[in-house]
């Protein structure tokens, strides 16, 4: 229907006023100028929602930074929270540690002062030496004690010979020692059973009182049993073979060599806890220059000394504590076997260590050649 035929039918006035200015708006000459205006009111629209748009992303923008900033925060006293929890931890770890070192140590020292007061209480000391080293063809056929050694002159050893020998033993094979003396006393109040090794007992007079000692009883086991207030004299011959001797020599061992003899002490009727002395003698009774030729130059008046270590069998673990009180001797076995270990490992990596520092001195010195 036309706008004309519109307005001829009877409107509203203020209907028809409308549809006259839209007549108006789509003459043909007012259609350019009503679509520029339609399109300008188009444009500002668009900007107007376009603006609002952009308000509304600023706000969203800005409600995104808070809500970044706010999880920053969270995730920085999460942070926080975790390194705290972190130290508590490491701090409660240490504690535990610190705690279960303690423990150790405690059981550690109690079981040592167990072991300390069920120890047989026995005393060594060695208190002569014989002023010359001896030379024997079998030095275990030997009397003990072992009369004063009168021989004070060089002795030329050939390999083969057998001059002086007795049974046709060659001086390779003969005996090169040193005699010491020594004096066990038990002050404790309970019978002590004695093990020895490379020690002969006997009997004689106490260098300090000069009473007679009597030598110590044997059992059927070949154990010595010292009673309460007992002494007891004892020799200890550190010897090698001739053949021995020159071979320490030869490798630029005898500063380093000597000879060990021990003597380990129990209760009377038990085998726990063991405690000893281990008796180190050092010396070479042979010469270390040699003429060309010679074997060997035994030499009598060599110099040597005689050096007492006390023994004392601790445990060093809370392994060993609860073996121990098990009477576990399997495990015993494994916890020595792990010790021995280590300690060869440890001597291995010492020996390297210096094996690597003479090369390098060898390397450097070559250099500054």
């Amino acid at each position: 229907m036309q706008l004309g035929a519109m307005l001829a039918i009877t409107l509203p006035g203020e209907m028809q006023n409308a549809l006259r200015t839209l007549q108006n708006l789509v003459d043909e000459e007012n259609l350019p100028i009503t679509l520029a205006g339609l399109a300008v009111l188009i444009s500002v629209w668009a900007a107007l929602i376009s603006r609002r748009s952009m308000r509304a992303s600023e706000r969203s923008a800005r409600a995104a930074e808070v809500q970044a900033r706010h999880a920053a925060s969270q995730a920085e006293a999460a942070e926080r929270q975790a390194v705290a929890a972190s130290e508590q931890a490491h701090s409660a770890s240490s504690e535990v540690s610190t705690a279960i070192q303690a423990s150790e140590i405690s059981a550690l020292e109690g079981a040592k002062a167990r072991i300390d007061a069920s120890l047989p209480r026995i005393s060594a000391v060695i208190f002569r030496k014989n002023d010359y080293a001896g030379l024997a063809e079998n030095s275990y056929a030997l009397p003990t004690p072992l009369p004063s050694i009168s021989m004070t002159g060089s002795v030329k050893l050939d390999h083969w010979s057998t001059e002086g020998s007795v049974d046709s033993t060659p001086h390779w094979a003969w005996d090169a020692f040193f005699v010491s003396h020594g004096l066990l006393f038990n002050f404790g109040n309970e019978p002590a059973r004695v093990i020895s090794q490379s020690v002969q007992f006997y009997a004689g007079t106490h260098p300090f009182t000069g009473d007679e000692v009597k030598e110590p009883a044997t059992t059927i086991h070949g154990e010595r049993i010292l009673y309460s207030g007992q002494s007891a004299l004892f020799q200890v011959i550190a010897r090698k073979q001739v053949d021995d001797w020159v071979e320490i020599i030869r490798r630029g061992e005898e500063e380093r060599e000597s000879c060990e003899a021990y003597l380990s002490f129990f209760p009377a009727d038990f085998d726990e806890p063991e405690c000893g002395v281990k008796i180190r003698t050092a010396g070479t009774p042979l010469s270390r220059v040699v003429p060309e030729g010679v074997y060997a130059i035994f030499k009598p008046n060599s110099y040597f000394d005689v050096h007492l270590e006390f023994l004392r069998n601790y445990p060093d673990s809370s392994e060993e504590i609860a073996a121990r009180l098990k009477g576990d001797r399997e495990e015993l076995s494994a916890l020595y076997m792990k010790k021995q270990r280590m300690k060869w490992l440890r001597e291995e990596s010492a020996n390297r260590r210096l094996s690597e520092e003479g090369a390098e001195g060898n390397t450097n010195a070559a250099a500054n050649d």
